[in-house]
């Protein structure tokens, strides 16, 4: 919990405690309860219209909800007295705020959302509460109350106009607290409420004069006028809200569309669906996409994966109808799972990793499902309808930049590597030099070259020099992240691109896949030998290395690999921007 979290929570507990104090204090000075003659009933039909009226609360900003409730507390202030509407108030919010956050699966989040939605539900109705029969008395002290409904009018809008101003500045503090830009809160929250719950209080001094006059029947008739008004007020607020929705929605995919079609290289693809896919979908915290890469294997499928939160980008590779994407590529159809914990689908090892919610939808090429597009999220019932028709559109433009980029990519691949070829590196290099200059943003590239591999080829054979190469691709593309290219640029040497890598930071991503081919053992043909392999890598950043143009930064980056076949190969070695030679290597041999 952040220290901003924390004073927050420290606010709302207190001010909760102050209260809730406030309001049995009041209670117990002022016993007996002096009731109305009506009794019980009048306070019984005061708190079913405050309930009903919280029940069809509407959003006016994000995370923010509008009842136009407020009336009818004054109301109940000025006919009821302040003890007892400070004391049904008081019970009727807590009342409602608990069921709302019941019903958002608050119970299932972890320690401190549960502690803080709780807070919140003790500070909204004691606070409440304490302030409508606090503000009340001060009216009542301040003014004494006269007779006739001029009088009543009057204390109606003194307690309605006085309570609303310090209830925001009390909801502002609290928001404050918790990092919310004061300017906001009063542009989206606080003005439009106030305005509205202002115009709607004569309603609730017409509402006290009635109920005084001991005149149940108008009293009830408007008391239902008003329900009407705030049913009316609340389906324009969700028409307004699902029309403003789905225009964003619409330039949502529009954006897509256009960034999609910047470029059909795979990478881009990648790349342009995890952005567009977390940013139309706020509640997904990692996104995969599912598809059968340009090879087109029949029994696996690539993963395309993106982590929001650690902002990183992973490249991996799964049976063929494995957990919940293989159903959803069975059934051609969109899947949602609000509890993986309580599904009958097995989910592999993600689910042991906190992931909650699952939707996923099926992406299609050449008119057969060929990938799913699914986001994960460690909260359950994350996502929702509307989450799963936009994730379902934006999978329609996928699949058509996928078998797009598909084909881009089978036709500047290497048949014997399958890793892209020279001429695809060279233009790809020339791409991302542009993009760090226009935006500012680091990568490096690497030049791998595979450890005696002219020997190897002299004892074992050129077949066992294809198998090798072909190993030495496959950990490449393994171990590298969806948004990295690895190109295979001359006879056994590999070149990678690795965006938005700063030196230090290339060296932990070579570092893995040099140490991967370590580890990987060729058999160099039918009951021949297990053959070790290793390679040596050189890197070279930009702007770090200090170059303007794409063959300078090659030419830096092979001098880094010179280095480390001159230091004992299977090592890695970093090219300076003041390279003298002398700098010792920060990945030593293994």
């Amino acid at each position: 919990m952040t220290r901003r979290e924390r004073l927050q929570l420290t606010f709302t507990l207190a001010v909760a405690a102050l209260g809730w104090a406030a309001v049995v204090a009041g209670v117990a000075l002022d016993r007996p309860l002096a009731l109305p003659p009506h009794g019980a009933a009048g306070v019984a039909l005061f708190v079913s219209v405050i309930l009903a009226t919280r029940a069809m609360a509407f959003p006016i900003a994000p995370g923010a909800v509008l009842s136009l409730d407020s009336g009818f507390y004054v109301a109940a202030a000025v006919t009821l007295g302040p003890t007892v509407a400070g004391l049904i108030v008081a019970l009727a919010l807590t009342a409602d705020a608990g069921v709302r956050w019941w019903r958002a699966g608050a119970v299932d989040r972890d320690r401190a959302e549960r502690r803080r939605g709780l807070a919140y539900v003790a500070f909204f109705g004691g606070a409440t509460g304490a302030l409508v029969a606090g503000v009340a008395r001060l009216v009542e002290a301040a003014a004494p109350a006269g007779q006739g409904e001029l009088a009543t009018c009057l204390r109606v809008v003194e307690i309605g106009a006085s309570l609303l101003l310090v209830h925001n500045l009390l909801q502002g503090a609290r928001l404050a607290l918790g990092g919310r830009a004061v300017g906001g809160f009063v542009r989206e929250q606080a003005g439009p409420g106030i305005l509205a719950e202002l115009s709607l209080l004569p309603v609730a001094a017409v509402a006290a004069q009635l109920f005084a006059d001991d005149r149940m029947l108008g009293f009830t008739l408007l008391a239902a006028t008003h329900l009407l008004l705030n049913l009316v007020f609340n389906r324009l607020a969700r028409a307004s809200a699902a029309g403003r929705a789905r225009v964003g929605e619409l330039e949502l995919l529009d954006r897509t569309a256009r960034a999609l079609g910047a470029s059909i290289e795979l990478p881009h693809v990648v790349a342009t669906v995890a952005r567009e896919t977390v940013a139309a979908i706020p509640a997904a915290e990692t996104m995969a996409l599912v598809h059968r890469g340009a090879a087109r294997e029949t029994d696996r499928l690539v993963v395309d994966s993106y982590d929001r939160e650690r902002d990183r980008h992973v490249r991996i590779a799964v049976a063929r109808g494995e957990g919940a994407t293989g159903e959803v590529l069975r059934r051609e159809a969109a899947l949602r799972i609000d509890d993986l914990a309580a599904s009958e689908i097995a989910f592999g090892p993600a689910g042991r990793e906190g992931v909650r919610s699952w939707l996923g939808v099926p992406v299609m090429m050449h008119g057969a499902c060929e990938g799913v597009l699914a986001v994960h999220s460690r909260q359950p019932a994350a996502f929702t309808i509307a989450d799963e028709r936009l994730l379902g559109s934006l999978a329609l433009q996928v699949g058509a930049a996928l078998a797009n980029a598909h084909l881009y990519e089978m036709a500047m691949v290497d048949g014997l590597t399958g890793l892209f070829v020279r001429r695809y590196f060279d233009a790809r290099l020339d791409e991302e030099i542009e993009r760090a200059r226009r935006y500012r943003t680091p990568f490096a590239v690497a030049m791998l070259d595979i450890d005696d591999f002219k020997r190897l080829n002299d004892d074992h054979g050129h077949l066992a020099g294809d198998r090798v190469l072909r190993e030495i691709a496959s950990v490449v593309r393994n171990e590298l992240r969806g948004i990295d290219t690895a190109a295979r640029y001359g006879g056994e040497e590999v070149a990678l691109i690795l965006p938005g890598a700063e030196l230090v930071d290339a060296l932990g991503h070579v570092e893995r896949v040099r140490h991967a081919i370590a580890e990987r053992r060729v058999p160099a043909g039918d009951g021949g030998p297990l053959l070790s392999i290793t390679a040596s890598v050189g890197i070279a950043a930009f702007p770090d290395s200090g170059v303007t143009c794409a063959e300078d930064l090659l030419r830096r980056a092979d001098r880094a690999l010179y280095r480390a076949k001159r230091a004992g190969k299977n090592r890695v070695e970093l090219y300076w921007a003041d390279d003298s030679g002398k700098h010792p290597s920060l990945a030593a041999a293994s």
